[in-house]
């Protein structure tokens, strides 16, 4: 490179050329230049990726919870940058005409003949470091692997936290700097000893680890209790909650020996004072009031009772994500005379607060297993310890290590890290400011100036992530859950005005800080261009769908929509539509009911979605009274959604759906043709697609249901729709649909199969799906669908697939 001597106006005192020329000196004219360049440019995308997984991906709903697809690409770029970096450092710590490389730090004390490190060098030092630090961005907080898979990380991020500190300890020269760069060094030893302690500590925790094996001992106890006729059990609704037993928090205390033929011998609840259920939360609602509270903090407040009931369920349904053994009957009957009578009033918007519990405990389950916070581990005493004591003590070593790099002369050690670091001495931001001054002039100062800015990207990236950490930590589901039931289980707590305060005082910057609890989902359809997942739009769940669904709930456990126990269960089961069509006043759409009879559930999925579809296209949304048709097309695009991209979550074998997809995708290419396919608009297609008259398109032929395929099924399916419409008023079509998608989204719900528990566990990952949610409903109230009537079994080439 050949340099430009132009001195900048706004800044002539700091020396930015001389510090231009430090920072390029050490590849100036050499051939690895094209590296470097391209290395400052990859970390500057990197220190952006950072930048924006910071401010974007959890300032919206504060979750602890990063998508997979950023955590994905950054943890690929990770897996290479110290590798390549650790080469880049070695080559930039050579000396190659250097103005700094063999002189003397100021904070170099006796006249030490050692090199110094090259500006370049100590740069790429800070990238590694500060990289370190944001490794936790894109690594979850593991609480359930399993042996040595609990720790393969945890000494992997050991063993580069030592190379770090040999990097910085060997290389770094001047007091000054040494001070700095260890102070980076030992923030990232802390943050690998707390990932340490953590995995450590609660591998044998009994609220963590081993709680799915207590909770299971705890309600085979409960159950043991009610079957010898405990009170509770035959509750009216209104009571239900207030008798509850189900533990919110505190059941370690209850051990009092691992033995015994259920694994633990448990005290009697009622002898332990700490451990809080969901009927004390209740009732103490009532004592409050009782009291004469003025402002009595759970009556005044009822989300938060809603909360520990999460909370308690999450409890109950980590048995099943990790394989503990099936719940009884008695349980699941308990559990379900718990929500839909207990919980569930149809003149309270019972089936919001319903989806309400639902949603938050789906949340606990993925914060649970792919936070990247230690949430999980909130309490006030791990408050006080990680975020007052723990940076107490990080500020006490770093003082240390000042002191020791100044060979005990404290003051001189102080001074020298502003002398010795060229940024703290004059400001980073003029000196940022300088550089891209400089820059205007001279091209040889615009590759530092991006070097500066990747630093301080890097930088602010960490901060925002340490107060981002702090505030969702504080404002969690977690911590809250924590305080409610210390305020619970300790008394003394309630009667002091600091705690109560401190409560109402987190539920107020939660309610404006987190987002009201909206339910949202995916939404596909295949009118619309095909598009990747994560470009799909998303919208909430219709108010009017939740009460719908959760009454579909009450019909298959009761056989009706009220209390009466001396109705057989599932008595009203589940079906792919057919109920919503023997519905009184529905035997004009009878005919149609051979649509609900496909055996794959995912065809009958895309077969109402593109009938569906159509009839949108038709007649789009209007605004009337229950607004089915927005209901009906919500639910048709998530479930097409399912079909699309999830086909884990869906009934029968993934392999099969994906092929019916596939095959679906094939049939609308063949129907529209290419140009059809790939470019028009929504309305476009659904003209084209209703002008297709071929000979099959015949709803009322039920013998041609084998030949016909997906698409001129859903054709066929919406011109008998369009059709009816043209008879009379498009508002008992809308009806008809909405009620046909509340049925298949219930018939999907349930899943018993590994298989599909595990694609439940991987989509945590993603969020809370509306899926998950009645997934984790049905599991609780114990609700099936009916078996299949028949098996699919198709020979392929590589052997038999499942349909």
């Amino acid at each position: 490179m050949a340099y430009i001597d132009v001195r900048t106006k706004a800044c002539p005192d700091i020396g930015i050329d001389a510090y231009v020329r430090n920072l390029t000196s050490s590849y100036a004219g050499q051939s690895d230049e094209t590296y470097v360049v391209a290395t400052s440019v990859l970390m500057l995308m990197l220190a952006v990726g950072f930048l924006a997984l910071s401010l974007f991906s959890r300032v919206a709903n504060l979750s602890s919870v990063h998508h997979p697809l950023g955590r994905l690409l950054l943890s690929g770029a990770i897996s290479l940058f110290l590798p390549v970096m650790s080469y880049l450092f070695s080559e930039a710590k050579m000396p190659h005409g250097c103005m700094e490389s063999h002189s003397q730090s100021p904070g170099v004390r006796g006249g030490s003949r050692t090199p110094e490190l090259p500006p370049r060098a100590r740069e790429i030092l800070t990238w590694m470091l500060l990289v370190e630090l944001l490794r936790r961005k894109v690594e979850a907080v593991n609480l359930v692997a399993e042996g040595i898979q609990r720790y393969i990380g945890v000494f992997t991020n050991g063993a580069t936290v030592a190379w770090l500190g040999y990097l910085v300890f060997t290389n770094v020269r001047g007091t000054g700097r040494v001070a700095v760069f260890g102070f980076l060094w030992i923030v990232c030893a802390t943050k690998w000893v707390q990932r340490f302690v953590f995995a450590k500590v609660l591998k044998h925790s009994l609220s963590y680890d081993m709680n799915a094996g207590l909770v299971s001992c705890y309600m085979d106890q409960m159950m043991l209790q009610l079957r010898q006729g405990v009170p509770g059990n035959d509750a009216p609704p209104e009571e239900k909650l207030k008798r509850c037993d189900y533990v919110v928090m505190g059941e370690e205390k209850l051990v009092s020996e691992a033995s015994g033929p259920r694994g633990y011998r448990l005290h009697d609840l009622q002898k332990v004072a700490t451990v809080v259920t969901v009927g004390r939360v209740w009732r103490l609602a009532d004592v409050e009031v009782e009291e004469g509270d003025a402002r009595p903090l759970l009556k005044s407040n009822p989300c938060l009772k809603r909360l520990c009931l999460s909370m308690a369920l999450f409890k109950l349904l980590r048995r099943r994500i990790e394989r503990q053994p099936a719940m009884a009957k008695e349980e699941t009957d308990h559990c379900r005379d718990l929500i839909l009578q207990g919980l569930f009033k149809e003149d309270e918007d019972g089936g919001s607060l319903v989806l309400e519990v639902l949603n938050n405990e789906v949340d606990f389950l993925s914060e649970y297993y792919h936070s990247v916070h230690p949430v999980v581990l909130a309490s006030p005493y791990f408050f006080v310890v990680n975020y007052l004591v723990v940076p107490v003590v990080v500020c006490c070593l770093c003082a240390t290590t000042t002191i020791l790099s100044g060979s005990g002369h404290v003051l001189f050690a102080f001074h020298t890290i502003k002398a010795d670091n060229y940024a703290i001495r004059y400001g980073i931001f003029r000196v940022l400011r300088c550089l891209l001054e400089r820059a205007l002039t001279s091209p040889q100062a615009f590759f530092p100036a991006i070097d500066v800015i990747i630093s301080y990207l890097l930088f602010t990236a960490f901060f925002l992530e340490q107060l981002i950490e702090f505030v969702v930590f504080l404002l969690s589901n977690w911590f809250m859950v924590s305080l409610l039931c210390r305020y619970i289980a300790k008394s003394q707590w309630r009667h002091r005005s600091v705690f109560p305060w401190a409560v109402r005082f987190i539920s107020w910057a939660r309610r404006r800080l987190r987002p009201p609890s909206n339910i949202t989902f995916k939404q596909f359809s295949v009118l619309s261009s095909f598009w990747h997942p994560a470009m799909l739009p998303s919208a909430s769940l219709p108010r009017e769908a939740k009460p719908s669904i959760v009454k579909r709930f009450r019909l298959a456990a009761y056989g009706h929509d009220g209390n009466d126990d001396n109705v057989i269960p599932d008595s009203v089961p589940l079906s792919k539509g057919r109920r919503a069509l023997e519905m009184p006043g529905r035997l004009q759409y009878m005919h149609l009911s051979w649509f609900c009879n496909i055996e794959c559930v995912a065809e009958a999925i895309l077969t109402w979605h593109i009938a569906t579809s159509l009839v949108e296209m038709k007649h789009p949304h209007r605004k009337r009274k229950g607004i089915p048709d927005v209901v009906a097309t919500r639910l048709s695009n998530y479930c097409a959604y399912l079909v699309g991209t999830c086909p884990e979550l869906l009934p029968g074998h993934q392999e099969g759906t994906k092929r019916v997809f596939s095959n679906m995708k094939k049939d609308m290419r063949k129907e529209l043709g290419f140009w059809g396919y790939h470019y028009p608009s929504k309305h476009a297609r659904s003209n084209k697609m209703m002008t297709l008259t071929h000979d099959k398109l015949m709803p009322d032929h039920q013998d041609q249901d084998e030949s016909m395929t997906v698409v001129q099924k859903g054709i066929a399916l919406g011109k008998a729709l369009i059709e009816a419409i043209s008879k009379g008023s498009d508002q008992p079509v809308w009806e008809l649909l909405a009620d046909v998608w509340v049925e298949l989204i219930m018939y999907v719900a349930p899943s018993s199969g590994d298989q599909h528990v595990k694609g439940h566990e991987e989509a945590l990952a993603r969020g809370s799906e509306v899926m998950t949610l009645l997934w984790a409903l049905a599991t609780h109230t114990g609700i099936t669908r009916p078996p299949p009537t028949a098996v699919a079994v198709e020979m392929i080439d590589d052997g038999i697939c499942l349909a």
